[in-house]
């Protein structure tokens, strides 16, 4: 019998037109994640992927600095398109010239996931995770 591989769409952000970050999800129950960014109105941002390994009961403050008792973190991707790694820190800058994007994350244990905005200057972007069981 064939594994038939279902993915779920979660939205992170849509439109997003500042700094900052976008919706908390759950993703302790899935295998694979897979990002995908579309940039629009020739955006000028740089965008990074957050983790966090908090119980799943509470999100941590996304937006707030990270501390002892506010534990989140960057997360390492790979660009689908050019198979090298992306320090978490360091993310995807987009400097006026709209893309897609497609990201596959390091989720090894993840619970929550997360992406940020930062060096805004113009233009939107939007973020889903298409997340797999491998069930």
């Amino acid at each position: 019998m064939a594994i038939t591989r279902i993915p779920k769409i979660l939205t992170l952000m849509t439109s997003k037109a500042s700094n900052g970050v976008g919706s908390s999800i759950l993703v302790n129950d899935y295998k694979n994640i897979m990002i995908d960014i579309a940039t629009a109105s020739s955006a000028n941002l740089t965008i990074k992927v957050q983790g966090s390994y908090n119980e799943p009961t509470s999100a941590p403050a996304f937006s707030s600095t990270a501390s002892a008792t506010n534990k989140w973190f960057y997360v390492a991707t790979y660009d689908l398109n050019n198979p090298i790694g992306t320090i978490g820190s360091t993310g995807y800058a987009f400097s006026g010239t709209d893309a897609v994007k497609g990201l596959t994350v390091n989720v090894d244990g993840l619970v929550w996931l997360n992406v940020e905005i930062s060096s805004y200057v113009a233009g939107s972007i939007s973020v889903n995770a298409i997340v797999y069981t491998n069930q």
